[in-house]
């Protein structure tokens, strides 16, 4: 169980076990077989006491007595099922797991900034004219960035690494990849139907279709380092 939960917190952070308790049971009961499997009651005994946040006062150093005194008044358990349940948690909050856990914090958004990094991205959507006619467009484009500003990044990030603040340099890229591919999606769509009468113009669509997400970026702390893109519409019936 200690095990378990020790890779959960690297995976996920310290706020799902509080704030999704049912997916660290979910997990639990998945989790290996045979000898390596989780008892079913054992991991009902975690469920209920993450729900009433047990971990939360091992982790802050509290004895194993305060311990076994939260989890009797909160669940009715008898002394030594409180007592074997507060062992796991200070066994897992320990001085040695505690400071891994402070030496990795925010490592993999350290090392993200050090780093340029490249988006390959490519949409389709629709030209749709004022006669009612409609033409499949396409468009592809290659954004290189690295990190301009750390605070701003930081910022932008805020609320993910208060969740896990053990996301990798590539969990990081995952992250923005989403946001910046959903943008050019956006941006794509609203340069297509800009003129119902004049065919959109992909050759200008990096920078001209782009402006105000390259702007949103750059509010990030991202530094753009090259952007270059095209695309095609099809008249063909």
């Amino acid at each position: 169980m200690i095990e378990f939960l020790k890779d959960y917190i690297w995976k996920n952070g310290f706020e799902k076990l509080s704030d999704d308790s049912f997916s660290v049971y979910t997990a639990m009961v998945k989790s290996g077989k045979g000898k390596k499997s989780i008892d079913p009651k054992m991991a009902r005994l975690v469920l209920i006491t993450l729900m009433s946040k047990t971990h939360e006062i091992a982790r802050k150093g509290s004895s194993v007595d305060e311990i076994v005194s939260h989890i009797q008044s909160e669940h009715y358990l008898n002394k030594k099922t409180a007592r074997d349940i507060a062992s796991m948690y200070i066994d897992l909050f320990n001085d040695d797991n505690k400071k891994s856990w402070n030496e990795a914090k925010e490592a993999g958004f350290e090392e993200f900034c050090k780093c340029e990094w490249t988006v390959e991205w490519d949409g389709r959507c629709d030209w749709h004219t004022k006669h009612g006619g409609s033409y499949p467009c396409s468009a592809e484009a290659s954004l290189t960035f690295a990190v301009g500003d750390k605070k701003k990044l930081h910022s932008h990030l805020a609320a993910e690494l208060k969740s896990n603040p053990f996301l990798s340099e590539d969990d990081i890229y995952g992250i923005l990849v989403k946001q910046i591919e959903d943008d050019l999606d956006k941006d794509m769509i609203e340069y297509c139907d800009a003129d119902d009468y004049y065919e959109p113009y992909w050759e200008e669509f990096v920078g001209e279709g782009t402006y105000e997400s390259e702007a949103r970026w750059k509010s990030w702390g991202l530094k753009i380092v090259e952007f270059t893109g095209s695309g095609d519409i099809d008249f063909e019936p």
